[in-house]
């Protein structure tokens, strides 16, 4: 429990960006992203840059993407408009965010 006596949880959220972007793009979304966790009371406890790597399978004709994991722990609350930032960002592929403290 936080201080406010809400619940915070640890998660992890690995994204895939377009192959195309540029590394100032990329570090941009990541700040973004990382902005949004903050926004929201959240707190990134780690941030990874995996570089580019091949697709198991096309996405939009996409072969490779760059994959980038950052843990966080926020309120549940806060997960959605998260989600929602990275389903309208034209750059991100796909993502996934799982809850670790379970």
């Amino acid at each position: 429990m936080s201080e406010q006596g809400k619940a915070v949880h640890e998660y992890e959220l690995v994204y895939i960006i377009q192959p195309e972007i540029s590394e100032d793009d990329l570090a941009g979304l990541n700040l973004r992203v990382t902005n949004l966790i903050a926004a929201q009371s959240g707190t990134v406890t780690g941030s990874e840059l995996w570089g580019k790597r091949a697709l198991a399978y096309p996405i939009q004709n996409k072969f490779e993407g760059h994959y980038v994991l950052q843990r966080f722990q926020m309120d549940p609350a806060g997960t959605g408009e998260l989600e929602r930032l990275l389903r309208f960002s034209e750059d991100v592929l796909r993502y996934l965010v799982i809850r670790t403290d379970e």
